[in-house]
């Protein structure tokens, strides 16, 4: 008995048109799972990514602060 390897069990039979066939339905399923989703309103989306530049920005000025902070400290340090 000849084993066969993986990829020719998993492999659909009938070449291209089977393989056309798999990809339409797959993207009719995509289509059908993005009408589900319940996408935010601008209000929203406006509001997410304000809070994001915000934080963003205060991170930043953290980060600065720390390293202007410690560079300062290993000058003193390291003269």
């Amino acid at each position: 008995m000849s084993k066969k390897k993986k990829s020719e069990a998993t492999e659909p039979k009938g070449g291209v048109q089977t393989k056309i066939q798999v990809t339409r339905e797959y993207l009719e399923e995509v289509k059908g799972e993005l009408k589900k989703v319940t996408w935010p309103t601008r209000k929203e989306t406006l509001s997410t990514g304000l809070a994001v530049v915000v934080l963003v920005f205060i991170v930043s000025v953290y980060l600065g602060v720390i390293d202007f902070g410690l560079s300062r400290l290993v000058r003193v340090i390291l003269p």
